[in-house]
């Protein structure tokens, strides 16, 4: 028996989130494991909430706000255990980071240590490096009264050639010790003027600054520098810049940053284009999907946990399952006597298509075998690349030897890579443009990672439509109380504060900002209201509550059909079950579009999505009134039920909806079946309204239920409703 290839060697670095050091060390680290030819990862730990991160928030935050999953929950340790079977990892850093028992029974210890220059003596001696004589000196201190981290941003920089690191509040004692090692030359990089010539024994040079910056203009200065270095673009706040340091240094990603980061996608618009796609990070808030779709880039949303940006170099493979998918779906001649009989189908779509929500995967696949829905399930190819194929191996494993075969169909969400408004994106009137290419890409690499059975044949969009003015009561009710919305506080702006760089060292300084808000009235009435709970009774308008989607694009529509696909989702024509349908007459093979039927406007983010079972039931009583054919469906925003910290408050009311949908609704009438099922039922009614063979209609239908007449423009429409709310 031929002996196993070697497992390729890998470096992980482990510290504490609170840890200086570590955001000047781990460019250092990556950089010389990737000259030795290894692999580089790392892990922060620290407080997490578990919680879904939605971008900028109005003085909710906590230490624990945006730090990704729960460590037990997101199975931190058990990402780190499927590092060890793929990696031979050697594993070095702070003795107390919780990884180390799982680390040490299937890799080596390098070095417990939290000294940077123990650990720099231990490392580049493993990888065969010479110690480097340069060491830059980064801060990783609040600068100016904006509160600027410029530390995690200069990445690039300690990657271009061997350097050390090391943060401006080193003593005395580390430089010594580095000096024995062989450093020569000390350089500071961004640092405030008042510690730089703190800095022990003092700085050789001192290179860039922070005063005068807004986070937007200093990022993108940055990325302007080292544009020859990066191939993409990393986008989000200092404490995601530091977490995904691998994934950066992986795909040479540059770092941008603004608050709001609109401010710095419009500035950095030539260098997000000429990077790959996706644009990686997170969103500011939902205004960055627009953003980006017009620069033709979605958004892969990341969090600073697990899973390893290295587990993306083993390949994914699924086995071919043993029975063909669609032999779980009912034949068309049984669909054409439901038709018949006025049948309602019911199906959910589930969206978790970013690498932070593949947390989601294995709740969703639990809760599709314990209540028997069928429903589908948006990916990404990104999410796939990193999920666990002890997950996703469920897919194709039949019931009876417990998986969810025929239950769970997998669909290709937004630019197939990442999310953006697609209907902003550019040359969709040039056969598609750059939607069609991402999207013939994305199918072309899932096509080596996925069994013929299992590949998409349908698209989901975030908004595949322009959007245009829409109604959202003021006082609406709320699960049995009633609610008023307010005027939010406004999204805030920087502005680059006056430079107090050459003031003398006797001037008073300004504190740096924490991000905490101002104590101000609205806050000290916020405070009040929660206080006795009447916070309940009122919420602040969102940001999409006076906008809805517009008629659906052709464009987008023929950009989806030309990847490949067979039917979409559209975010057009919510709440009536007709399809906007191409080449009907009788074509088997007809491309559909399918309006979204049930749930409500979301308005955080530009999509329709179900919230309890009363919207399942109120959908249902409107749509089988009539007694004609059609279809019950909507999005499910697995993040906001399933991630580690909300599954344990929100779990079981999702439970109770799928429940309700696989158990054929309040009424027992409805038919569960996946979406692609709902696409050939689609066809078969355009077939039966076309006439099977008469004059075939527009090749896209006017839309119904919330739209407006062409030819006005925005500023002259009138704000539509969805039926939802007419009924």
């Amino acid at each position: 028996m031929s002996k196993p290839p070697p497992k390729p060697p890998l470096l992980l670095f482990l510290a504490h989130g609170g840890d200086p050091h570590r955001v000047a060390m781990a460019p250092v680290l990556a950089a010389a494991a990737e000259r030795a030819g290894w692999t580089f990862d790392l892990y922060y730990d620290g407080r997490r909430s578990g919680r879904h991160f939605g971008g900028w928030e109005d003085g909710n935050r906590t230490e624990a706000t945006g730090t990704g999953s729960l460590m037990a929950g997101g199975r931190h340790l058990d990402h780190a255990l499927w590092l060890t079977t793929c990696f031979r990892v050697v594993a070095l850093g702070d003795p107390a980071s919780p990884l180390w028992p799982v680390v040490e029974a299937g890799g080596e210890c390098a070095l417990r240590s939290t000294d940077p220059a123990a650990l720099y003596d231990a490392a580049f001696r493993l990888l065969g490096q010479p110690v480097p004589q340069e060491v830059a000196v980064l801060d990783m201190a609040p600068q100016t009264p904006l509160g600027i981290v410029a530390a995690p941003f200069l990445y690039p920089r300690l990657m271009a050639e061997p350097c050390l690191g090391i943060d401006a509040s080193a003593d005395a004692g580390l430089r010594q010790r580095l000096e024995a090692l062989g450093a020569r030359r000390f350089t500071g990089h961004c640092v405030d003027p008042v510690r730089a010539r703190a800095f022990p024994g003092g700085l050789d040079a001192v290179e860039g600054k922070v005063a005068g910056e807004s986070y937007a203009s200093f990022s993108v200065t940055l990325a302007r520098r080292h544009s020859g270095w990066g191939r993409g673009t990393l986008l989000g706040d200092p404490d995601l810049i530091a977490a995904q340091l691998p994934l950066a240094a992986a795909k040479r990603l540059l770092p941008l940053y603004g608050r709001p980061q609109t401010d710095v996608i419009e500035r950095a618009a030539d260098l997000i284009q000429a990077g790959a796609d996706p644009v990686y990070g997170r969103q500011f808030d939902d205004h960055d999907f627009f953003a980006l779709g017009r620069l033709g880039r979605g958004l892969q949303i990341v969090d600073p946990d697990p899973p390893f940006a290295s587990t993306a170099a083993v390949p994914l493979r699924i086995a071919e399952p043993p029975r063909p998918f669609t032999d779980f779906e009912p034949d068309d001649a049984t669909l054409r006597r439901w038709a018949a009989e006025g049948r309602v189908l019911t199906t959910l779509v589930l969206w978790s298509g970013m690498i932070r929500e593949l947390h989601c995967i294995p709740r969703i696949l639990d809760l599709v075998a314990a209540t028997g829905l069928r429903c589908g399930l948006v990916v990404t190819v990104d999410s796939l690349t990193q999920s666990s194929p002890a997950d996703l191996a469920l897919l194709s494993v039949p019931e009876e030897r417990g998986g969810v075969l025929g239950r769970v169909e997998l669909l290709l969400g937004s630019t197939g890579r990442g999310v953006c408004a697609e209907g902003e994106m550019p040359g969709l009137e040039n056969q598609g443009g750059e939607l069609t290419r991402l999207l013939s890409d994305a199918r072309a690499e899932i096509a080596t990672m996925l069994p013929p059975g299992l590949m998409p044949r349908g698209w989901w969009p975030l908004v595949d439509s322009p959007l245009v003015p829409g109604h959202t009561p003021r006082l609406h009710w709320e699960e049995g109380r009633p609610v008023l919305r307010i005027s939010p506080r406004p999204r805030p702006a920087e502005t680059p504060a006056a430079s107090v760089e050459a003031a003398p060292e006797s001037t008073p300084r300004p504190a740096p900002r924490t991000g905490a808000p101002a104590m101000d009235a609205r806050r000290l009435i916020g405070n009040a209201l929660r206080r006795y709970r009447l916070d309940r009774f009122y919420e602040a308008w969102r940001p999409y509550d006076s906008a809805r989607p517009g008629p659906l694009r052709p464009e987008v529509a023929t950009a989806v059909r030309s990847a490949g696909f067979d039917y979409m989702w559209t975010k057009s024509g919510f709440g009536a079950a007709e399809a906007v349908v191409t080449d009907v007459g009788g074509d088997a093979g007809a491309f559909v579009a399918l309006p979204f039927t049930a749930g409500d406007w979301d308005g955080w983010s530009p999509f329709y999505t179900i919230r309890n079972t009363a919207q399942v039931r109120s959908a249902e009583r409107r749509l089988t009134r009539s007694g004609k054919p059609g279809w019950l469906a909507s999005n499910i925003d697995s993040i906001l039920w399933m991630l580690p910290g909300e599954v344990l408050e929100k779990g079981r009311a999702l439970f109770q909806v799928a429940q309700l949908v696989a158990n054929g609704g309040g009424t027992g009438m409805l038919v569960n079946v996946t979406p692609n099922t709902v696409a050939r039922y689609a066809r078969i009614l355009a077939e039966a309204k076309a006439g099977y063979g008469a004059s075939a209609p527009p090749a896209f239908a006017p839309e119904v239920g919330g739209t407006q007449p062409q030819g006005k423009s925005p500023e002259t429409r009138q704000p539509s409703r969805d039926p939802a709310e007419v009924a």
